[in-house]
């Protein structure tokens, strides 16, 4: 699945320092950011999910209180209709009524009456106020049975209780009178069954809108999604990725593109990669002919100097101690220069290609090695663990092994400024297959994710590649860096 988050860092005015609203908008602007960051973290398709769900919400909310609004207007209207009908039925039947006494038979028959009806209730009060109560009772009416809304929804919706009070009066005398009073009870239950059914049929449309949304989605963002796979198969190397064709029309042409970028960088790492193995082999040849010229040509030079001054000792020591002394102590300048300029040739046919190469074992070669990094930087702490290697792996897997431990440490400590440098090289075997594993771990500066490799790593990554390895740089856990080069036993060739 592919995530697309556009990140940007906004930059305004600063105001001066205590200024009115300066904090307050800082500390607004962190809020946004930090809920834009957590925002992003989310998929693409669970971004427009959301987002969606929350619309439906507030639509479900508002559709709510109309919900709401309008069944607290229609039980009012339902019940004062109610309330003004039965007033003028009740008006024409208390025109009969011509004695206080005749009160309860009006109550009695208005009982009867009042059994199934809906929205009112009826009190028939004598002269003083009190209710007459009916003789007889009618079946008990939906109104007053348990109420089928819950009570917080009738607190809502409950209008204004309305009332109606018809004077019975005879000759100008009360005789009583009638109070016919609103109970919207029914109308709120019948609001609130409306509601619970358009609830459930609302819900049941977003469950399925939601799914159908979910997989159409899914059917449009998976092109995108591998696109960005391909782009990460791309970002560590893999060139030989390719993007089927999507069905969504719009996306053929960056399916395209891409297929053609590919093919374009695989070419150009095979050219790049052309180039660096002939760069090394020339390297190595004139590594081997410097090395040569040197041990063939600089050292005998050398032998000679060191005999021709031992002859001139000699022959000094014959002569007079006043004239002697001046010589012998030329001679001893020539020697200590030319002991240095021995020192310096070992050295340097040493960093140009091993000499112990081919006659010592690769333990003995890159102990020698760290060793000589020992001696050359005393501040440096350095940590070899080597495990039970063969003698040799041949001479390209050796030298590889060797130049890797000498290009990570001389990083390490002039690049890094390191001021301990752990090296470990053993053989480990994975899948049935065997191969030995360089790693060089240092406490240094660390190297940043985004730098590319220069020269030096560069040429390392294909050295192993030519065996068919894998080179990894990346910071180490706390500080500084850790390489680890992976070079397969008579395996092929691999990719980064």
């Amino acid at each position: 699945m592919l995530e697309i988050a556009d990140k940007a860092d906004a930059a305004g005015r600063s105001e001066a320092p205590g200024s009115p609203g300066s904090q307050p908008r800082k500390r607004g602007t962190s809020i946004f950011s930090r809920l834009a960051e957590r925002w992003n973290v989310f998929p693409f398709r669970w971004q427009i999910l959301t987002t969606i769900s929350i619309v439906a919400l507030m639509a479900s909310l508002l559709s709510g209180v109309l919900a709401v609004l309008d069944a607290r207007t229609r039980a009012d209207i339902e019940t004062r209709a109610n309330i003004e009908l039965w007033a003028s039925h009740i008006a024409a039947r208390v025109r009969s009524v011509e004695r206080p006494k005749e009160l309860q038979g009006l109550a009695d028959a208005l009982d009867v009456e009042m059994a199934g009806v809906r929205h009112v209730s009826v009190r028939v009060r004598d002269p003083s106020g009190h209710d007459v109560t009916p003789s007889r009772h009618a079946a008990p009416k939906a109104s007053v049975s348990e109420p089928r809304a819950p009570q917080w929804f009738i607190n809502l919706v409950q209008p204004d209780i309305a009332s109606r009070e018809v004077d019975i009066a005879t000759h100008g005398q009360a005789v009583g009178s009638v109070v016919i009073t609103g109970v919207p009870d029914d109308e709120i239950a019948e609001a609130w069954e409306l509601l619970e059914l358009l609830a459930l049929l609302w819900l049941g449309a977003i469950a399925l809108t939601m799914a159908g949304l979910y997989f159409i989605l899914g059917l449009v963002l998976d092109p995108l999604a591998r696109l960005g796979k391909g782009m990460r198969e791309l970002e560590i190397g893999h060139f030989g990725v390719r993007l089927d064709m999507p069905n969504v029309r719009e996306l053929e042409p960056i399916a395209t593109a891409f297929n053609e970028l590919a093919a374009a960088l695989g070419e150009a790492n095979a050219e790049n990669s052309r180039l660096y193995r002939q760069l090394i082999a020339v390297q190595e040849e004139e590594r081997r002919e410097i090395s040569r010229d040197l041990h063939d040509e600089f050292g005998p030079c050398l032998f000679g100097i060191m005999a021709a001054t031992t002859a001139v000792a000699r022959h000094a020591k014959s002569l007079a101690p006043e004239q002697a002394a001046p010589i012998l102590g030329c001679v001893e300048e020539i020697v200590q220069v030319s002991n240095h300029l021995k020192s310096l040739n070992r050295a340097l046919l040493n960093r140009l290609r091993p000499v112990a190469l081919g006659r010592h074992t690769l333990t003995m070669l890159i102990s020698e090695l760290v060793a000589t990094f020992e001696r050359r930087h005393t501040e440096v702490l350095f940590d070899l663990t080597v495990n039970d290697l063969p003698a040799t792996f041949g001479e390209g897997i050796d030298l590889t092994i060797y130049r890797c431990v000498q290009e990570s440490v001389t990083n390490a400590i002039r690049h890094g400024r390191a001021q301990k440098v752990a090296i470990e090289v053993f053989v480990h075997e994975k899948d049935g297959r065997q191969a030995v594993e360089v790693g060089v771990t240092d406490d240094g500066r660390g190297i940043e994710p985004a730098v590319p490799f220069g020269y030096g790593l560069s040429s390392m990554r294909e050295r192993i590649n030519e065996l068919g390895g894998t080179l990894k740089v990346a910071p180490a856990g706390g500080q500084g860096t850790a390489l680890t080069a992976t070079i397969p036993l008579g395996g092929t060739a691999g990719s980064e």
